[in-house]
């Protein structure tokens, strides 16, 4: 049996300059979610707060 991959952590962003949702993903250090338009590369940063919310659906404009 293979050594199974640990989830990664993300969040769905609905990019309204292309109208494209993309997941973005936890960076390395878990500081932000960190991510860019599959379209037109326009990168959106979501930072991680101790008193966050729960939501799993973002809009970036």
């Amino acid at each position: 049996m293979g050594k199974q991959k640990e989830a990664r952590p993300f969040i769905s962003v609905y990019f309204k300059c292309c109208r494209l949702y993309q997941r973005i993903y936890l960076n390395r250090i878990g500081t932000a979610f960190v991510g860019w338009c599959p379209k037109c590369c326009g990168k959106v940063e979501v930072l991680v707060s101790p008193d966050g919310t729960t939501d799993r659906f973002f809009t970036a404009k």
